[in-house]
């Protein structure tokens, strides 16, 4: 029987409850801009799955482009939006922590939809080999 180390325990309860909340917009920010720049490679689901399911393979990229742009343009638009209407640091600061955290949820949209799609690709790559 395996002992439990609490201290491990604690530790990893405190890194999964505080610390990834944090990361996980910036990974899944820096991993689609790492799958849009390597849609080209023979192994992507764009060139694997793309004549039997051209509209599925969008709809992933759709998310991927979102993904990409929500940084940029949500910044623009929040130095406009709060310039614009007088409001102060403060105002700026909320909408700053919203535009961090949006990535976490339009990803948990993207791979709630790509599930099947990732199975359909691994599928395909077996049968290629």
């Amino acid at each position: 029987m395996k002992q439990i180390n609490f201290g491990k325990v604690i530790l990893r309860v405190l890194v999964l409850l505080i610390v990834k909340p944090f990361t996980l917009p910036f990974t899944i920010y820096k991993n689609t801009l790492i799958n849009l720049s390597n849609s080209e490679e023979g192994d992507s689901a764009e060139n694997t799955l793309s004549q039997d399911f051209p509209i599925y393979v969008w709809f992933m990229d759709y998310y991927d482009a979102l993904i990409a742009l929500i940084y940029p343009i949500g910044l623009l638009g929040l130095i406009i939006g709060v310039s614009a209407s007088g409001e102060g640091f403060g105002s700026f600061l909320g909408g700053l922590i919203a535009l961090y955290f949006t990535p976490l949820f339009i990803g948990l949209l993207k791979e709630l939809f790509s599930i099947t799609l990732k199975s359909l690709q691994y599928l395909k790559m077996i049968n290629n080999k």
